[in-house]
């Protein structure tokens, strides 16, 4: 049986397009609906899915209510404590540092290459005196827009810290573009204002993104620990899962340009299906339609969407791929690399033919074509986790869910990758289909929410009467 883990970062995403709960901001909308997508191709391609029972208890009853289909699973009897604590002490171990108005701590710089995304930290002018200010490094609209949909997903992460009584600071190092530590009565250099009179730290947004990204991965590193103990498989929400894929690459000895590859070349080529064997294992790419985008014009409302992918997923073409993708799961659990590998390549060409015929019976059509997205794997075998943290033993005196099964068995997991940039400019394509996703979603008017703004890249390094570089 294989199984999807997911996170409630991913659920809450759901239930803010359903209606459900509020948004803070209405630049998160675009990314809850490929945090949807993941959720959806998980019901389509999974036996089965299960979560961590682990949400704000006021809210606990009605987010299982939400998902009656989602096995939920209690952190106490199954020793996810354990977890939760190694997940945290890595996280507080990240030392977030800003020079010259970028992160140049390897986690958050990578993470941030990742997401092909750039941020830069200015000095603003209030009140006569300068305040460093968070700003998408930008030139176009499209890459402005896709910094506020990054950007409000991360702060987003502050919201479900409050859901899971996870708290962290914004503490953050500060060095100018000269090497020189920012404190009290720092002094902006070459500042056009008055003497240059600056507050001397970090801004509450920039305090907060950087608590936020803290937080980022400690969950992002608690559910690949908890993928690991369970042997499942992550679909995270995508913010998280573009940490994830870092953290991996980088404890499982990929090296980062493993994960910059994927993001960059496996998830752009269209309509193809790509296997790559390394040595830990493979990574397999398959093209897919966007099916929140076709199932919101069969139910019309966001509402139904979910019902509507478990309406289809019996169909034989989706049962055809679940059984092709648990074949390549035993073999990697159970064969020789080498073994596994000759007879995946085959089994790959049986999915191949599977999802051409998926994109063309579930594609949406668009002035652009139809929109396709990859389904992106990388197989962590037990050999490459051996890096990761140690889990906890199974407490073999609780009763476990009755589709975990031989769990004492060493196996790995595999993560899911996405190239969020490009899942954004999908989502955008959908049309009168992206109308129908958002059109539940209600905006918190009571909630704070970072406002981005934007530094034209010819202008980053130069003074003016309003700003100065950092």
């Amino acid at each position: 049986m294989t199984y999807a883990l997911i996170d409630n970062s991913t659920l809450t995403a759901v239930q803010r397009l359903t209606g459900q709960a509020l948004t803070r901001s209405m630049d998160s909308v675009d990314t809850d609906i490929v945090a949807l997508e993941n959720y959806i191709q998980a019901i389509l391609f999974y036996d089965r899915l299960i979560a961590i029972d682990d949400y704000i208890p006021a809210f606990r009853d009605a987010r299982l209510t939400s998902f009656p289909d989602i096995t939920f699973l209690n952190k106490a009897d199954l020793n996810l404590e354990e977890i939760e604590a190694t997940a945290a002490e890595k996280a507080n171990q990240l030392q977030p540092k800003l020079q010259g108005g970028e992160f140049v701590n390897n986690d958050f710089k990578k993470l941030i290459e990742l997401l092909q995304t750039h941020i830069v930290c200015t000095w603003d002018i209030s009140s006569s005196v300068y305040y460093l200010t968070l700003k998408s490094l930008s030139d176009s609209r499209q890459e402005f827009d896709k910094y506020g949909n990054i950007a409000a997903a991360i702060f987003a992460e502050l919201g479900d810290a409050a859901e899971t009584g996870n708290r962290t600071t914004g503490k953050v190092e500060l060095i100018d573009r000269f090497g020189n530590p920012i404190r009290k009565g720092y002094q902006v250099p070459g500042a056009r204002w008055g003497n240059g009179t600056s507050s001397g730290e970090a801004s509450n947004a920039i305090k907060a993104f950087v608590a936020s990204l803290v937080l980022l991965a400690n969950r992002s590193i608690f559910y690949s620990l908890a993928a690991k103990y369970f042997q499942a498989d992550t679909f995270l929400h995508p913010i998280r899962q573009a940490y994830q894929q870092s953290y991996l690459s980088q404890t499982c000895n990929y090296g980062f340009n493993y994960a910059k590859h994927i993001v960059e070349h496996f998830s752009t080529i269209i309509n193809k299906d790509l296997i790559d064997i390394h040595n830990a294992g493979l990574t397999t790419s398959t093209s897919l339609p966007i099916f929140s985008g076709w199932l919101a014009k069969q139910a019309g409302d966001p509402i139904h969407i979910v019902q509507a992918a478990y309406n289809i997923r019996n169909n034989s073409e989706f049962i055809e791929v679940r059984e092709q993708m648990k074949e390549v799961r035993r073999l990697f659990d159970e064969e020789d690399i080498a073994d596994a590998n000759r007879t995946v390549r085959g089994i790959i060409q049986d999915i191949d033919k599977a999802s051409n015929h998926i994109r063309i019976k579930y594609g949406l059509q668009t002035r652009q074509g139809i929109p396709v997205t990859k389904l992106i794997h990388v197989y962590n075998t037990y050999a490459a986790l051996n890096s990761l943290p140690r889990v906890p033993a199974y407490n073999f005196k609780v009763r476990l869910p009755e589709f975990f099964y031989n769990l004492t068995q060493p196996k790995g997991f595999r993560a899911v990758y996405r190239n969020l940039t490009h899942d954004l400019s999908t989502v955008w394509s959908l049309g009168e289909a992206r109308d129908i996703l958002g059109s539940r979603v209600i905006k918190d008017i009571a909630a704070s929410a970072y406002s981005p703004k934007q530094e034209q890249p010819q202008y980053r390094n130069r003074h003016s009467q309003f700003k100065s570089p950092m």
